[in-house]
């Protein structure tokens, strides 16, 4: 059962067009709900990450649809185990030993080890023992130490003059979902990020690229992970207004979370007089509670007596979520 929450949002609306603009106040709910895996993986059981490469590695090639490089590149290359102490390789480390532990811990696949890998493909005629993999690199990494002199004041007035110094460090990592059987590209994705050091005024101090970034690359191994598992997401479902007395009074109960309450109200007030609003929300306050079949007969039916584009647009949604529920409980059942 998803989670529900509610909250009032006021929108200022200025200078700026919308398909639907909402003056004054509306009642939004939010929605925690379980998202299906981004990638079908109930047709894979298995899977295994290649170590990242360097910019240097990747080189000037545009990849779309081909591999970055394949575990028989991999192979023919021994592995390529990179013992240099670089900037880069550091920060590719610390993105290898992290995405693989979060695969190790992961309950829906089972994480295969590339060098175990790397050997049952050195032994002749044997396929990869593995359903996908990643492969991925640095298409662009910069980490410049800057410095610029700055003035203070010292205890007995006088203005004393240091020179402060920091890192400014952006990297770009381009991801691949890969599967073994073919080298079909499955997912084809960058991510860019960047940050600062703190200023300090010893050069020798100043943080490495990989501290200044490590938290932007758990980010990014948490949006890897989401193709591989369910993961949680919150939806925020914005109700329409209306002038109707009795609107208003199903309105406070959603402000108080008590939707089906709320939704009852709702429903008899578009039963009685065919309130497209009323039968819009009702419609909505059924998509809250999981009850997506009934959310999508409803709203059927107010834009079959209303033709209001916004309950068509609403239709279509319902039905993405119908699908997306269904591929969430056939991925449980892995």
């Amino acid at each position: 059962m998803a989670k529900i929450k509610i909250c009032t949002r006021c929108f200022l609306v200025t200078g700026v067009l919308f398909s639907t603009i909402l003056f004054g106040c509306s009642t939004t709910v939010k929605q925690n709900v379980e998202r299906p895996a981004n990638l079908k993986v109930e047709d894979y059981s298995s899977v295994s990450a290649l170590p990242f490469r360097t910019s240097a590695q990747m080189g000037a090639v545009s990849y779309n649809t081909e591999p970055i490089y394949t575990f028989e590149d991999y192979t023919k290359r021994q592995g390529e185990i990179y013992s240099s102490k670089t900037e880069e390789n550091e920060l590719l480390s610390y993105l290898d030993t992290n995405l693989a532990l979060k695969f190790m811990t992961n309950e829906n696949l089972r994480y295969v080890n590339p060098q175990a890998v790397q050997y049952a493909l050195s032994l002749r005629n044997t396929e990869v023992p593995v359903d996908v993999y990643i492969t991925g690199g640095l298409t662009k990494f910069s980490s410049t130490v800057e410095s610029a002199e700055e003035t203070k004041k010292a205890s007995d007035g006088t203005t004393i003059k240091e020179t402060k110094y920091w890192r400014d460090v952006s990297a770009t990592i381009l991801y691949q979902v890969i599967e073994a059987s073919t080298n079909r590209v499955l997912s084809n994705e960058e991510y860019s990020c960047s940050g600062s050091s703190s200023k300090v005024t010893d050069w020798r101090t100043v943080e490495s690229s990989y501290k200044i970034l490590s938290s932007k690359i758990d980010t990014f191994i948490t949006r890897i992970m989401e193709d591989f598992t369910p993961h949680t997401e919150t939806r925020k479902l914005t109700m329409l207004k209306s002038k109707d007395t009795g609107m208003k009074e199903a309105e406070k109960f959603a402000k108080n979370g008590q939707i089906v309450t709320a939704r009852k109200m709702y429903l008899s007030i578009y039963r009685y007089n065919q309130l497209f609003e009323a039968g819009y929300n009702a419609a909505l306050l059924y998509e809250a509670m999981d009850e997506y079949e009934n959310a999508l007969d409803l709203m059927t039916e107010v834009y079959r007596e209303s033709g209001d584009s916004r309950a068509k647009e609403k239709i279509t949604e319902i039905q993405n979520e119908i699908v997306a529920a269904d591929r969430l409980r056939a991925q449980k059942k892995q």
